[in-house]
Order: C-alpha cells, then structure tokens, then sequence
C-alpha cells in the first residue's frame, strides 16, 4: 500500500509540473519599438522611436537591447526583464557607451490575440536614477 501511495504522489506530481505553460517560451525573439507614445507625434515633425531586439534565454527571462543615434554618438542600452503572473519586472543599464545609467520597471505585457499572437503592447513604468520616474508603452512582434 505504501509503494502504491508513492507511486500515485510521484505520477501526479509530474504530470502537475509539466503542465504548467511559461508566458514567454525560451527561443522567442523580439522586435519592437522604444516608445509607441511618440507615434502621436508621426505629423507633428518629432519622432523620437529606438528599436529593440530581444531573446528569451530561457523561459519568463528576456534580454532586450538596443542601439540607436548617429553614428558619432551612438547609445546602447540592455536590459532583462522577467516575467511573472502576467506582468514583468525589468532592471537595465542605458546609454552604455557614454554616461550609463541604471533603470528599474515593471509592466504589463499584452499579446494582440484579436489580431494574432504575435504582436504585443506592454505599458510600463520606470525609474532612472538619473531622470526619476517615466511611462512608455513598448509595441512589437514576437517570433
């Protein structure tokens, strides 16, 4: 009766684990805008859009990057981000190449199934440590 008990634990713990889905599956690749606030401004003249880039290491954990200005004063910034009951925490370092500054964030990630599983908008809100607090709202496609 005893090995039959543990039989039965062992069998319904493993199918309990492999059930669970991660949000963001290890292998996906990102590619997206910085900030899809400054599309208001498509007719007003001053767009001010980064894209990004980023790769799920392993499941829940994004590493995003972006390189953007001119060519004689370029700004990389990386960051990771972990997801977690559908929203995700983000720490990152910005303008690497120049003055770099540390960032922190949270948001919320919401996959456009209307419209197909692919594209994404994630509202956020940061805090720099150089800047203080800013919102965004990233827009991308997930593959």
């Amino acid at each position: 009766m005893k090995k039959l008990f543990t039989l039965f634990a062992c069998a319904s713990l493993a199918f309990t684990l492999s059930a669970q889905d991660s949000e963001q599956a290890a292998g996906s690749y990102y590619l997206g805008t910085g900030d899809a606030l400054d599309l208001v401004n498509i007719f007003g003249g001053d767009i001010d859009m980064s894209a990004t880039i980023g790769y799920a290491v392993i499941d829940d954990l994004v590493v995003t990057g972006s390189i953007n200005g001119p060519t004689d004063d370029l700004n990389l910034d990386l960051s990771l981000r972990y997801f977690w009951n559908g929203v995700f925490f983000q720490a990152g370092a910005s303008d690497l190449a120049g003055d770099a500054s540390i960032s922190l964030g949270a948001g919320k990630y919401f996959s456009l199934g209307s419209v197909s599983d692919r594209f994404y908008v994630d509202p956020q809100i940061n805090y720099n440590l150089d800047t203080g607090f800013n919102t965004m709202i990233g827009l991308g496609a997930r593959f």
